[in-house]
């Protein structure tokens, strides 16, 4: 993939991911390249089992590659130990799950509220209740995840994910789960904040229509970038 500026803000550098299996290694991802500046947005595009997920922990330091480098504001977070690369994410990185992975035993409130306790952010309470209503759901503060519907459950993450108004966002299809309305609302939120925080948004997803929301676009096929636009 062809730089998109000269100044990366998020970088990967012949990134490839191999497991070992009983017989021999499993490549994931093989010789993967792209530059993404400070503000801008990408979606990672594939079949099923190609290695989106896997390139995007990779790319948020969830993970790290067998082989190559992953930068943000050049620094090489790929080779920091897994203490030192979830202190870099701290405060920097906002991550959103198909599955929402909010916690069962908190309300709304709460799921928005304990990551940002957690990191030290003043007047956290009063951060959370605006980020449920940034996202339509402050009079549902109180709810649990189980007494809201998956529309609900992905704003919720949402406003988890925005409340530390993050320099770049991971999502990992974010409107997967979801019927049309919701997923439009979902998209709608994304590239709102994104636009309003100059946030760098990385989104793997099926959805066509979320692709074309992006700046750019990047398809994969067996673990390869095939094609960029």
């Amino acid at each position: 993939m062809s730089n998109i500026t000269n100044s990366p803000f998020l970088e990967a550098r012949n990134v490839t991911k191999s497991v070992d299996t009983v017989t021999k290694p499993l490549q994931i991802l093989s010789d993967i390249n792209l530059t993404m500046d400070l503000g801008s947005s990408l979606a990672i595009l594939g079949p099923s089992g190609c290695g989106k997920s896997t390139l995007l922990g990779i790319l948020a330091g969830l993970d790290i590659p067998s082989s190559g480098e992953v930068l943000w504001s050049n620094r090489v977070i790929s080779e920091l130990n897994e203490e030192k690369r979830a202190e870099l994410r701290k405060g920097n990185l906002g991550f959103v799950f198909q599955s929402f992975q909010l916690l069962s035993h908190l309300n709304a409130y709460e799921n928005v509220l304990f990551p940002l306790e957690l990191i030290g952010i003043a007047n956290p309470e009063k951060l959370a209740i605006e980020m449920l209503e940034l996202v339509g759901l402050k009079d549902r503060a109180k709810h649990f995840p189980k007494t809201l519907s998956g529309g609900e459950q992905q704003r919720v993450a949402l406003a988890r994910a925005f409340s530390i108004k993050p320099k770049i966002l991971f999502a990992d299809e974010p409107t997967g789960s979801l019927d049309h309305v919701n997923g439009e609302i979902v998209k709608s939120l994304l590239f709102k904040f994104q636009e309003t925080n100059n946030t760098t948004l990385v989104i793997v997803t099926h959805d066509s229509e979320l692709a074309e929301m992006c700046n750019y676009k990047l398809q994969l096929k067996a673990g390869r970038i095939v094609d960029t636009k």
